[in-house]
């Protein structure tokens, strides 16, 4: 078998492989001790009689002299360097059963006279407030110390000053405070010096690899966000996006490079590095829910958010001392998530496709390393100076993954669009040629179906006046009359159709001239009153203000009136129906108001729709101008708007109906 079908089979143990290499990998990487260069030489120097006794090294330039741990401290005391023999110490061996929020070290050496000036680093476990004093002068501090909570502001987890010996010996003491933690107070430092200028570091310092780090994943949130705008339906987009800025916050304090931020406060700051946890655990659950399906799988998101959120709370409502004391509860959900999660997620998906394989390769990249990191900060690895963690230089890994599955997706999805697009133009093309065809077909059987209705129509009219005033034919006068009605009728619905068929294909021709509003109008009425007249109606006719000339074909305004009107006709009885002419500022409007039913307002909106029926609750009156298609009111409102007039209509159940349209005077003297 072929290498290239063996991993397509086994695509998911592929996967899951290299994410293990990635994690070695990585482990291996950040617990070098410099990637540029080797490191430099160091001696361990112990404590004798409380003295430590560096006169004998040789050769100091450049050497890094560790000072292993002393024996005694002074817990709950903030020794005073002007006389450093007046407290009692505490045996180091009593450190874990003395809780001490605030504690105090001594460091007396002996070195060469005249050897110089020395960098002098201290490091804890966890951030401090620290104040350094070398032979009772002040050295150094960050944060701000005190004796309770309140006036106490943590700072870095190191101090770096330079001193110089006086009569071959430093007298070194260090204050140190930390009130936040449940877990222990205070810390007990090592101390470690280099002769002329400070201890070497090997590669970048932790801020500019903060920085670095930084910068790369505030690059990808703002390139996701980008991506967020330009296409906002991609919610998973947002979430991933937030998540990397939640991760530039983690990084920014973890990294120490918030300390160059002078306006954020020390207690602030360790508040935010638990806090970030919570967002980032918030954000990357709602960006896995895209892959997300089954009770199991949204049960473990919704536990993920729901402890976030619940911890959130306690860290912004409480203060750190309990917020750190129920870390280890947070701590052992998000392992329980991410194991039970991971795990299903990877079984969901055990055939992935391309982007699929690409987004679960940088999650089980970063949420392997997440769980290395917690059980680390959990002491189960010892406190060595190995627990480095891995979750930041993890997170760019899974950052590099799901912006390729995020780049293979949208290419699928592009292709997807692409081919969907392509499906639709040829419809679209299909459904155009048919629409032709229809047109065509309506406007062929509307033309050959007009003259045998007119020969109709006008035989049956004919038949009718022409039969003897006897009772024995009053019926078939009557049938005679009701032929001639449904003729008309089909005749006026086959004009309709030849109109729609002359707008679809820009056919109708407007033959504009010169003419009186008022007498287009009266003609209309006199010509149709007997169609008008119907249902025991009251037609009137108003004239107000000086009406001018407008520029209209005459027929077609026509047209527009008689439907109006047999509209009107239609939807009222024993009412009243008033035509109104009104001249205006460069236009002459016409309203077309009757007393009948009026229009309900879900069919109000849709009144001038093509084939929109409108609904009436009275026995519709099938004579004259109605046919019942829907088309009358589309075709009114071409004409008028073809005029260059407007039309609309005001109407309320129980309360009538009012049309109105506009015509443009005509200006020419």
């Amino acid at each position: 078998m072929r290498p290239g079908t063996m991993i397509s089979e086994h695509k998911l143990a592929a996967v899951l492989l290299a994410a293990l290499l990635t994690i070695a990998a990585l482990a291996f990487l950040v617990r070098l001790p410099g990637m540029i260069g080797g490191a430099p030489a160091s001696v361990t120097v112990s404590e004798q009689n409380g003295v430590y006794d560096l006169s004998a090294l040789t050769d100091l330039e450049g050497t890094v002299i560790r000072l292993a741990p002393g024996t005694t401290y002074y817990p709950n005391t903030y020794l005073a360097p002007e006389n450093p023999g007046a407290a009692q110490p505490e045996s180091v061996e009593r450190y874990a059963q003395l809780r001490a929020d605030y504690l105090s070290q001594r460091f007396v050496l002996k070195l060469p006279a005249g050897s110089g000036v020395y960098a002098l680093t201290f490091k804890l476990s966890g951030r401090h407030a620290l104040r350094v004093y070398v032979n009772g002068e002040p050295a150094g501090q960050t944060g701000s110390l005190g004796t309770t909570r309140q006036d106490t502001e943590v700072w870095e987890n190191n101090i770096t000053c330079y001193a110089a010996p006086q009569d071959g010996q430093m007298d070194i003491i260090l204050h140190s405070a930390q009130f936040y933690h449940a877990k222990r107070g205070a810390s007990l430092a090592q101390l470690s010096l280099v002769k002329t200028g400070p201890a070497v570091q090997p590669g970048l310092s932790a801020q500019s690899k903060g920085f670095l780090v930084m910068g790369a994943l505030l690059c990808a949130a703002l390139f996701l966000l980008c991506i967020f705008l330009l296409q906002p339906g991609s919610r998973a987009t947002l979430w991933f996006a937030l998540a990397c800025l939640a991760m530039v916050l983690r990084e920014g304090l973890q990294s120490q490079a918030w300390t160059y931020f002078s306006f954020i406060p020390g207690r602030l700051s360790f508040m935010l590095e638990y806090l970030s946890v919570v967002l980032l655990t918030v954000f990357l659950s709602l960006y896995l829910g895209q892959y997300i399906n089954g009770r199991f799988l949204r049960a473990v998101q919704a536990a993920a958010i729901t402890g976030s959120g619940i911890y959130g709370l306690v860290l912004l409502l409480t203060g750190p001392v309990f917020y750190t004391s129920v870390l280890k509860y947070y701590q052992a959900l998000l392992v329980g998530c991410i194991v039970g999660g991971v795990t299903g997620l990877f079984w969901q998906m055990r055939r992935p496709a391309g982007e699929q394989a690409a987004a679960l390769y940088g999650i089980a990249v970063f949420y392997l390393a997440a769980v290395g990191d917690i059980l680390m900060y959990s002491n189960l690895f010892g406190g060595t100076h190995l627990n480095v963690p891995v979750s930041e230089a993890a997170m760019l890994i899974f950052v590099l993954a799901q912006t390729v599955s995020l780049f293979l997706m949208n290419n699928r999805v592009l292709a997807e669009a692409r081919a969907a697009e392509q499906k639709l133009a040829l419809e679209k093309e299909v459904l155009a040629g048919l629409n032709r065809m229809k047109t065509e077909f309506l406007g062929n059987v509307s033309h050959e179906l007009k003259t045998p209705l007119t020969v109709v129509s006008s035989h049956s009219q004919h038949a009718a006046s022409s039969l003897p005033q006897r009772p024995e034919l009053a019926e078939a006068a009557r049938s005679l009359r009701l032929i001639e009605g449904e003729a008309a009728r089909m005749a006026l619905m086959v004009s309709q159709l030849l109109d729609v068929s002359r707008i679809d294909e820009s056919r109708m021709v407007m033959e504009k001239k010169r003419e009186s509003a008022l007498e287009i109008i009266q003609a209309a009425l006199d010509d149709y009153y007997p169609v008008f007249s119907k249902n025991h109606n009251t037609l009137k006719l108003k004239k107000e203000g000086n009406i001018p000339p407008v520029l209209c074909d005459r027929s077609r305004i026509i047209q527009v009136l008689v439907n109006l009107l047999t509209n009107a006709v239609r939807h009222t009885r024993d009412g009243e129906i008033t035509v109104t002419v009104r001249g205006g500022e460069g236009e002459a409007a016409v309203t077309v108001a009757d007393t009948g039913e009026g229009i309900p307002p879900e069919s109000l909106a849709r009144l001038f729709e093509r084939y929109h029926s409108r609904p009436s609750g009275m026995e519709k009156a099938r004579a004259g101008g109605d046919t019942g298609t829907g088309l009358g009111l589309y075709i009114c409102k071409y004409i008028i708007e073809a005029h260059g007039g407007e039309i609309s209509v005001e109407s309320a159940p129980g309360r009538g109906t009012r049309v109105r349209f506009t015509l443009p005077a005509d200006d020419a003297p």
